[in-house]
C-alpha cells in the first residue's frame, strides 16, 4: 500500500471532521449558554522502518489520525441583563438542573431562559423552554404563580466537569468521573434578569477555519502527488 496516499487521504477525512466542529461552534454563536466544543486527535499505528536483514533503522512512519474526541470548553460567556424576571444568570461556576418528566432524566445546563407552564394538575411549573422542570437546591420542581419576584432557582457544581456528556441544548449529563453536585459555597452567584451568552469566540474560530482548510488543501495534494507517481511507475512497466 502507498501509505502517503492513505496518510493523505485519512488528513483530508480528520480535517473534515475538525471543520465540522468548528462549524458547530459558529452555528451556536448567539445561543445561551452555549460551551465551545475542541476536537482532539491522536494518531493512528505507527509502523517500525527497515534497513534491511531485518535490522530496525530507529525510524517509523505513521498512518494518519483520526478525531478521538470532542472536549467542551466551560469557561464563563458574556452575561446580558435581559430584564425579564424569569432570566437566570450563574457568575461563577455552577449549573441550573433539569428534569423531563417524560423521560424521568436529570440535565444540567448553564441556559438559564426560563418561563411558566402549566401543568395538568393546574399549577404553574418553571421551566425551560422544552418544557424540562426547573429544579431547586433540593432537586425538587419549582412552582409559582406570577413570573415577579425571587424563585429558588438551585445551582449544582461539580468539582470535575471535564468529560460531561453533551446531550444537545446546551444540556450535560454527569458521567461517574464527575460525581455528584457538590455545596457552591459561594462559587456561583446567581443573577436574575439576564442571560449568559455563548463563549464562542468567533476571531479565533475563523483562524481555526482557515487553519484547517490549508491542512486539508496540503491533505489533497499529497494524495494527488501519491497518484502522480503510481501512474508514472506503472506508465514505466
Amino acid at each position: 500500500m502507498n501509505f502517503s496516499f492513505y496518510s493523505g487521504a485519512v488528513g483530508a477525512q480528520s480535517m473534515q471532521d475538525r471543520m465540522n466542529v468548528i462549524a458547530n461552534n459558529i452555528a451556536n454563536l448567539n445561543t445561551e449558554g452555549y460551551k465551545t466544543k475542541n476536537g482532539t486527535f491522536s494518531d493512528l499505528v505507527y509502523s517500525q522502518m527497515g534497513s534491511g536483514q531485518g535490522v530496525q533503522a530507529g525510524l517509523t512512519h505513521g498512518s494518519g489520525s483520526k478525531l478521538s474526541k470532542t472536549d467542551t470548553i466551560f469557561d464563563q460567556g458574556n452575561l446580558t441583563p435581559t430584564g425579564l424576571p424569569l432570566d437566570y444568570a450563574i457568575n461563577g461556576d455552577g449549573f441550573f438542573a433539569l428534569y423531563d418528566p417524560e423521560t424521568q432524566t436529570r440535565t444540567y445546563t448553564r441556559s438559564g431562559s426560563f418561563q411558566l407552564s402549566r401543568q395538568q394538575g393546574g399549577e404553574f411549573y418553571i421551566t425551560d423552554g422544552n418544557g424540562k422542570w426547573v429544579l431547586d437546591q433540593n432537586g425538587n420542581p419549582i412552582t409559582a404563580q406570577s413570573p415577579e419576584g425571587e424563585h429558588p432557582i438551585g445551582v449544582f457544581v461539580f468539582q470535575q466537569k471535564n468529560g460531561m456528556q453533551s446531550v444537545g441544548n446546551s444540556e450535560f449529563i454527569p458521567v461517574e468521573k464527575n460525581g455528584n453536585p457538590i455545596e457552591t459555597d459561594g462559587q456561583g452567584v446567581l443573577i436574575q434578569g439576564a442571560v449568559e451568552d455563548s463563549n464562542v469566540d468567533f476571531s479565533k474560530e475563523m483562524a481555526e477555519i482557515l487553519q484547517t482548510q490549508r491542512v486539508y488543501q496540503m491533505s489533497l495534494k499529497m494524495v494527488q502527488t501519491s497518484d502522480e507517481i503510481e501512474s508514472t511507475i506503472n506508465s514505466l512497466r
